[in-house]
Order: C-alpha cells, then structure tokens, then sequence
C-alpha cells in the first residue's frame, strides 16, 4: 500500500459550520497518521493551494456547500485526482447527481446510494460511512452515573414525531430526555415538555454528555420520504446506519435502535447493539434492558469493541485510501 498511497493529500472542508468541523479534525488527524504531507484547507483557499502544493490527491467532504460550484471545475480542468466523501445520501442525491461528475472517486455513507451514482455514470464508488471520533467519543471513566433512563439526541423529523407520539405515555412515565429542534410540534408535547429540552442546532460535542448519561440511547434513524429538508425526488431507500449508531458506542453505552437493513453488516443484533422494529417491541425491550442492567453492559461493551476494532476514522481513511489502490490508481 506504501507505494502507491498518495505523497501528498489535499483534504478540503466542508465548509459546513456545525458538526462538520469536528469530524473534519478526526479525518485530518487520521490522513496525517498515514501521510504527513496532509494539509486541510476551507473551499474558499482551495485553489490557491491546490495550484501552489500540487497535491497528488484532493479530499473533498460533503461537497455540498456553494463554494464548490465554482472550486471543482477549476480542480478537475487542472488534472487533479480527486474524491468526494458524500456523508448524507440519499437525502440530497438531486444535488448530488450534479455534483459527482467532477470527481474521480465517489465514497457514499449509504451502501443503497451505489447503484445510483454508478447508473448515472460514475465508474468507481465506493461505501465508506462515517466513523466515531475516538478523541471526542470516550468511555465515561464514572461507574452508573445515569440521570436519565431514555433519551434521544436530535431533529424532530417526521417519522421521528410519530414514532415518539406512539409511545408518549410510556416515556411520560419514565425519566426521558428528548434534545433537539422541533420537538414542540409533537402532539403530546404539553405531555412531555418537561422533559425535552429545544435546541435550534444540537452542538457536535453536547450529544456526549447524554450518551454518558442515559441508560439506554434511542436511535431513530431519518426516513427516506421525509419532506423537510429533502432532495430524494428518487425516492432511494436508506440502507446504512447513521453516525449516531458508531457515536453511542464509542462511548461504551447502550443503544436500542430501530433497523436499518445494513446495522448487521457493523455489529451484532443482541450481541454488540439492539434493536426494534415497532412501538410495542420498542418499550419490551425498553422494559427488559432498564431491569437486566448486566445485559445491557455486556452489549454496550461488546458494542465499545467492535467500534473501536472496526468504527474508528483511522480505519476509514485506511479503507478509503484501500480503494484507491484496489482500482489500480498510480500516485
């Protein structure tokens, strides 16, 4: 691998202002742990070092800010190799449709977005999630120091509502905390108001002071057909797990999930992670694990290993760049 990995990588930011400048630090830190001639640079001042460094290899992240409308084509008309790292498929492919032509690699966090970006003309494309940043994402060092039962760390998008509604009684019984944008459109919310705490933009770094702290994380993952903030006119179903999934675990606590057709392919049902399939299946297994503490350990520290034998930005920069080179690309 040390011969054809790139001498030199430029690795572009997103030019996202939240959560992204945090995963962009775990993504350096990890290039730079495989090539020291790594640098990191905003859209803006892409070109200029780009010209100047000449790098063997461009990193792009997300590619979906404005900026980049006019910074590829420059990029791509110089004759440099370049890759985009695409982290929210398929919610955006109506962008993104229009944005994949300008790169020579194609890494998409959903293992369904493949077949898309491959029927539209892309010849190499490849699945690579994100990860948990192991520097941010650690094992609480305290010993049972919960204060909630349940709770659930993000936007009230609309399948999330519902399935919330669903069971409203049940965590209006229980010590729930819900953190995020939107929550008030609930229809029980006057129910459950004391325990949701409204946030405009939950912070990258806050979501680990309630993994840490809650005996059981629910992880809803975003439906395909939501209408807000959606560019799926394909109607392409979501197959990965999203990065919640490798962050709860990261931090050696339990998450009951629901199922995303992928979840087996990175931990084990009922081994490293749990999962539900209904509201009525959700609160047994709610019920079960809250009695049976020693399970719901033993799962979160299987779930804590499996994350950081396989789950870590140290190896999806490995994959990434294995990609590369498994296509036979000369740096």
């Amino acid at each position: 691998m040390k011969d054809n990995t790139p001498k030199k990588i430029l690795f572009i930011q997103s030019g996202i202002p939240f959560y992204y400048p945090m995963i962009e630090v775990a993504i350096l830190n990890s290039l730079q742990k495989v090539n020291s001639n790594t640098i990191m640079v905003s859209p803006e001042k892409a070109i200029k070092i780009a010209l100047k460094v000449k790098p063997d290899f461009i990193l792009v992240l997300s590619g979906l800010s404005g900026e980049f409308n006019s910074v590829m084509p420059v990029l791509k008309n110089a004759g440099f190799t370049t890759g985009l790292w695409l982290t929210e498929d398929p919610y955006y492919t109506e962008v993104t449709q229009n944005l994949v032509p300008y790169y020579d690699y194609i890494f998409t966090q959903d293992l369904n977005c493949i077949k898309f970006y491959k029927e539209i003309g892309c010849n190499n494309v490849f699945h690579l999630p994100l990860a948990a940043n192991q520097e941010v994402f650690k094992p609480s060092l305290k010993e049972d120091t919960y204060k909630y039962d349940l709770s659930f760390i993000g936007a009230a998008f609309e399948n999330r509502i519902n399935f919330v509604d669903s069971i409203a009684e049940y965590l209006a019984e229980k010590n729930t905390k819900i953190v995020g944008f939107g929550w008030e459109k609930l229809k029980n919310y006057e129910r459950l108001k004391d325990k949701i705490q409204l946030l405009p933009l939950a912070k990258y770094e806050d979501a680990l002071q309630f993994y840490v702290s809650t005996k059981i994380n629910i992880n809803l993952h975003r439906s395909p057909s939501d209408k807000e903030l959606n560019c799926n006119s394909a109607n392409i179903k979501a197959y990965s797990v999203n990065n919640r999934t490798f962050e709860i675990n990261a931090v050696g606590s339990f998450q009951l999930t629901d199922i995303r057709p992928d979840v087996s392919k990175h931990y084990i049902p009922g081994v490293e992670i749990e999962t539900f399939n209904s509201a009525s299946e959700f609160i047994q297994k709610a019920e079960y694990y809250l009695e049976h503490v020693q399970e719901r350990k033993r799962i979160a520290k299987n779930g804590l290993d499996r994350t950081l034998k396989n789950h870590t930005y140290d190896k999806r920069i490995l994959q990434l760049l294995n990609y590369i080179n498994f296509i036979g690309v000369k740096m």
